[in-house]
């Protein structure tokens, strides 16, 4: 009975010893079952890791470097905008000169970070296999990051070129009223010869916005603009045929002239009573082309910092 009990013992204690076993072998193999680039397998990836761990840092510290000029770059297109609402030739000048040397450093920026993520030992094809999760992810997200600058000068570009268009419309616009306004004294004081001198370049100030109009229709509302430049040419017509009439006359008032003179008043009634209108078509100049490529600017400014909130908190 005594031996029989032993038999019994022993075999217990040998089952359980190779359920011990077995299950120690199970996990041993399945760690040894992990993938290199695995969280169960760190050590595998740990040199690889610590060799690509300056590299990325650095990448990572142009990356931060990059979101403020772009962060810098929203804030002028915002000013620029700002000026070309208030017709402010200097503050529009400043901010587009000041956005374009941010442009060019955000250019630089990002092609100094691309070829810091290329040349990074180990970087490339299989980066699964060869560096830890966080590794790769942090590669990854700064080489996302990267690409959401891209198309940055093409905004800045259309803002330049937009705004330029802009002051030059507001200039011309006001060199009208100068002109138009001389000929109108220089008219009154009976120098009709002199004053269709002088009409001359109020004529060619508004021949040319309207030529401007027509490059700045396809990206803004120019139906203002439309109604502005009509109602000034009428204006300029208007002098124009009672000057001539005065100026054939002497002076003396003639049938011509009467007819004249009742265009030109019909003409003036229909001018704005200020410069309101300007305003407004400053405004629907800013909604077209030129807000939109703030917006983008602005819109790759969030992407960024999303892009930038996404990498894991540190490396290696």
């Amino acid at each position: 009975m005594t031996g029989t009990l032993r038999h019994i013992a022993l075999g217990i204690a040998w089952l359980a010893c190779a359920l011990v076993l077995a299950l120690g072998s199970a996990g041993l193999v399945a760690g040894l079952s992990q993938p290199p680039g695995s969280a169960g397998r760190a050590e595998l990836t740990w040199a690889a890791d610590q060799a690509i761990a300056p590299g990325l840092a650095a990448a990572r510290s142009d990356l931060v470097a990059l979101a403020a000029d772009v962060d810098r770059l929203g804030l002028q297109g915002r000013a620029a905008l700002a000026a070309i609402l208030a017709r402010d030739r200097g503050l529009v000048d400043s901010a587009i000169a000041e956005g374009a040397v941010l442009v060019a450093s955000i250019e630089a920026r990002s092609s100094t970070a691309g070829g810091r993520l290329a040349s990074l030992p180990g970087a490339g094809a299989g980066m699964d296999g060869r560096f830890g999760a966080d590794v790769v992810a942090t590669y990854e997200g700064i080489g996302t990051a990267l690409a959401t600058t891209a198309g940055l000068d093409e905004s800045w570009a259309t803002l330049t070129s937009g705004s330029a268009a802009a002051m030059e419309l507001v200039d011309l616009l006001q060199q009208h009223d100068v002109d138009a306004a001389a000929a109108a004294r220089l008219g009154s004081r009976g120098a009709y010869a002199e004053a269709l001198d002088r009409l001359a370049p109020a004529e060619a100030a508004l021949d040319k916005a309207a030529d401007l109009r027509d490059r700045l229709q396809n990206t803004s509302d120019v139906s203002v603009l439309d109604q502005w430049i009509a109602r000034n040419r009428a204006l300029d017509t208007a002098l124009r045929r009672l000057y001539t009439a005065l100026r054939d006359s002497k002076g003396t008032v003639t049938p011509a002239v009467r007819a004249a003179v009742a265009a030109e008043q019909v003409a003036q009634k229909d001018l704005p009573p200020d410069t309101r209108a300007l305003v407004v078509i400053m405004s629907d100049l800013a909604r077209g082309g030129l807000n939109q490529a703030v917006i983008a600017i602005e819109q790759t400014k969030g992407e960024l910092a999303a892009a930038l909130a996404r990498l894991p908190a540190s490396v290696p």
